[in-house]
């Protein structure tokens, strides 16, 4: 049964039964005889064949994903710990954003190491989205976004909040702009047209590229007032100015240490952190 598990969970997220037997090893017959006994066995049907290569998961199969997640996963930590004597150290992974790496993780990271010494913690950054499909996936324990997304498997707690300034010189002929898509770009993009801009756009992929340059008095953009140097002038944007950070987890954490965690950086985001 918990081969047949594998399967369903490579199958929901690959939508490809193709690419799930090249991912297990198994021949395509065998992936759809495993998912058929599965479907006879639930009297549900999880999938549902368009003729084509991809299939599309029905929402009896988004139902069973996450509980199927969560069985697996005490699965895997049983098996682990039921074969030791020694004490085995737990681990943990806390997806951000940059801007939440870059300005949330510092405020609270030191006391989290300190409370949780027997857990080897990581902090990935990256992209939102990534963030959001990889908590729902269990790649990551919890995620730390700024962008109100939403999905069913997730549970999403606001810890902070940000304020969106426009920064840098008026008179700049330049606009810095994130190449990358993302809501800031978006943001950024329908200024311009509200206010029928065109400027010279610096182009760049890189967050940290556009604060530098602002810093050092190159160019204009809608960014985070957090990450600007106190020398750099900024306007007050009249609407969508505020955002909040969002702390990220599955509908259920299946470690009570995990669950400690959890509770430990929301408490600590939202007594010590003033955005």
């Amino acid at each position: 049964m918990f081969q047949i598990f594998k399967t369903f969970v490579s199958v929901y997220e690959t939508h490809n039964f193709t690419r799930t037997a090249d991912k297990l090893y198994l021949s395509q017959p065998t992936v759809s005889s495993q998912i058929k006994k599965l479907e006879e066995q639930l009297q549900v049907s999880l999938f549902i064949r368009n003729g084509k290569q991809e299939i599309i998961p029905t929402k009896e199969a988004d139902f069973l994903y996450p509980r199927i997640i969560k069985i697996m996963e005490e699965w895997t930590d049983l098996t682990v710990h039921i074969h030791s004597e020694e004490i085995i150290r737990e681990s943990c992974v806390l997806a951000c954003t940059q801007s939440c790496g870059m300005y949330l993780l510092p405020t609270f990271v030191p006391k989290l190491i300190e409370k949780f010494p027997m857990i080897d913690f990581e902090f990935p950054i990256m992209g939102y989205q990534d963030i959001v499909h990889g908590v729902e996936q269990a790649k990551f324990d919890f995620g730390l976004i700024e962008w109100a997304e939403r999905s069913e498997q997730l549970k999403r707690y606001i810890v902070a909040r940000d304020e969106l300034v426009l920064a840098g010189d008026p008179l700049s002929p330049y606009w810095l702009l994130n190449d990358s898509l993302n809501p800031l770009r978006e943001i950024n993009d329908q200024y311009l047209r509200d206010n029928n801009l065109l400027p010279i756009f610096i182009r760049t992929n890189s967050f940290e590229m556009i604060k530098n340059l602002l810093n050092q008095g190159v160019g204009r953009a809608i960014i985070s007032k957090l990450a600007l140097a106190k020398h750099v002038p900024y306007e007050t944007l009249d609407v969508d100015n505020l955002r909040n950070f969002y702390f990220l987890t599955r509908e259920e954490v299946i470690s009570k240490l995990l669950g400690e965690v959890a509770l430990f950086i929301q408490t600590e985001l939202k007594n010590e952190v003033h955005l």
